[in-house]
């Protein structure tokens, strides 16, 4: 190793071990000298003293010492403790980084808003869909103003998070949102330690590093070189395809229904009276209780919303006037299961009308996996 990389390691232990003495957060990081493809393990240990800060949240910021890019982490801090793990991926450049923790005196729920409340009303109940296929349900007593903040919630990557109003089939809620990990913050501790990613040699990092000072407000510009790209003119449906679809629902043969520029989806009962006949091997039947039984020549059918799994009855729910575009995969034909499936989007973005009276449907991000990767 260059006499310059073990100074700049010495440099970062001094700095440690300077912000271990003044501060209540302490960190231990297993290597400060690190290659592509290795796994960056550190131990997280806050102490506090009053119990309402037994759950809060850990944000982690690495930056290169140039501060020209950044990433950022975040996990929940449970007792005061967290150790999760993150892999180097072969896209990060070789130099050397700044990783700071920052203590955020907040948890992950969700506070909102509903427009015109109706104080009748008899609550609403939430619907929280996570990647890993767990579903929670739960109800809410917005207050007289149409306020209300979700309990407390742990769930990895993002999640899909549903409102309804008690006793109503078909929704016309209209909700504002906001997550309270993504607001911003004031930390009540920080400490910053420096990793090196590679063979380093440049000196200027010694004086950079001894200076460094992660700034939250600092808005950080990118100039990209102009790209002039002549294409054939797509549909809406296709873009929305192309920005929203996603794994292996990008993948496979599925027949593919427009409801942003055509109008059949919306004037149907709902997602499954429109696709009954439409899709060929196809069986949509409907018991006396008003429950769907949907198979594909006797074989089961998965069904997702915003390529989240959800059972008949949930996707039965969703406003046909909300739904941007089905895709229909016969079994064996790709997309996310071998037994066919039926991925529903709604409307998003600039494909979602400003002006529309409903809106309780939301992408919601939580925290990062305990292994994760650094790209």
């Amino acid at each position: 190793m260059h006499k310059f990389s073990l100074f700049f390691i010495s440099l970062m232990f001094t700095i440690s071990a300077i912000a271990f003495n003044t501060d209540s957060l302490f960190v231990t990081i297993e290597k400060h000298a690190l290659n592509k493809g290795d796994t960056l393990f550190f131990d997280c240990n806050f102490k506090y003293e009053n119990p309402s800060k037994s759950r809060i949240t850990l944000n982690v910021v690495i930056e290169n010492i140039e501060k020209t890019k950044q990433w950022k982490f975040r996990y929940p801090l449970i007792n005061g403790n967290a150790n999760p793990s993150i892999v180097i991926g072969n896209d990060i450049p070789e130099g050397n980084y700044a990783i700071t923790f920052l203590i955020q005196n907040d948890f992950l729920s969700i506070k909102g808003i509903i427009k015109d409340y109706n104080v009748k009303t008899k609550g609403i109940n939430y619907l929280l869909l996570t990647k890993d296929k767990d579903s929670y349900i739960g109800f809410l007593n917005p207050e007289l103003a149409g306020y209300f903040t979700t309990p407390r919630m742990i769930f990895e990557d993002t999640a899909r998070i549903i409102f309804s109003e008690v006793g109503k089939k078909y929704q016309s809620l209209y909700i504002d949102i906001k997550s309270y990990i993504d607001s911003t913050y004031k930390p009540i501790a920080q400490l910053t330690q420096f990793l090196t990613i590679g063979e380093v040699k440049k000196e200027k990092d010694t004086l950079l590093a001894e200076n460094y000072k992660l700034d939250l407000n600092e808005k950080k510009q990118f100039t990209l070189n102009q790209v002039t790209v002549k294409s054939v003119v797509k549909k809406k449906v296709e873009l929305f395809d192309e920005a929203y679809s996603s794994g292996l629902f990008k993948f496979g043969f599925p027949q593919i229904f427009d409801g942003i520029e055509g109008n059949q989806i919306g004037y149907s009962m709902d997602i499954f009276s429109f696709l009954q006949g439409r899709v060929a091997g196809l069986q949509v039947k409907r018991n006396s209780m008003g429950n769907y039984s949907i198979k594909w020549r006797d074989g089961n059918v998965d069904v997702y919303l915003d390529e989240f799994k959800v059972d008949n009855e949930m996707a039965s729910y969703v406003n046909t006037n909300d739904i941007a575009m089905i895709k229909v995969f016969p079994p064996f034909s790709g997309g996310p299961s071998n037994n066919g499936s039926i991925a529903i989007y709604t409307k998003r973005g600039a494909y979602y009308s400003e002006n529309s009276n409903r809106k309780y449907n939301f992408e919601i991000v939580g925290y990062t996996p305990e292994l994760s990767t650094w790209k």
